[in-house]
């Protein structure tokens, strides 16, 4: 395992990031007001990740290439999607990078948070359902956080956004 690469938002040139991971669950609505929530109120930034998974079955390149395109459409709408929610919520002048990359979601996360030395958190939503915290809580979780290069904050996918405003 690799050394943990040291942060680097304290140096000039350099700004705190919350990193949040886009997909299709409802959850992730509530991760991404409360990344710009947090990220506004500590003068940083809000990180947006899609993460383009590869089909299961490409036996075929052409396969693959489509599977690609069609996940780097579907990364396109949701980063416009939620560029709409921020201005709606208020969040108009809170920088924002967006960010696609290929693979396995949380490998792709560690793998991103270790190249961007300013990622200071992730901020994930967790499924309210009975079927657990969702696919990246778990996914994350199960493989342990020893070498996690940041924080990782989990918030609840039913909170409100007034609960969220108390909070940061």
């Amino acid at each position: 395992m690799s050394e943990r690469r040291k942060r680097q938002v304290r140096e000039e040139g350099h700004i705190r990031k919350f990193l949040v991971v886009l997909d299709e669950t409802p959850e992730c609505e509530v991760a991404v007001y409360f990344g710009a929530a947090r990220a506004r109120s500590t003068g940083s930034m809000l990180t947006m990740l899609f993460v383009v998974e590869p089909p299961q079955f490409a036996h075929w390149l052409a396969v693959e290439e489509l599977a690609r395109e069609e996940g780097e459409q579907k990364a396109e709408a949701l980063f416009r999607m939620y560029q709409r929610k921020l201005k709606q919520w208020g969040f108009e002048d809170l920088p924002v990078e967006t960010v696609i990359r290929y693979g396995n979601p949380c490998e792709e996360i560690r793998g991103l948070e270790n190249d961007d030395p300013d990622i200071s958190f992730l901020v994930l939503g967790a499924a309210t359902g009975d079927e657990g915290p969702g696919r990246l809580v778990t996914g994350l979780l199960t493989k342990g956080t020893k070498g996690f290069p940041t924080p990782i904050v989990i918030v609840p996918g039913d909170m409100t956004f007034e609960e969220i405003d108390a909070l940061v």
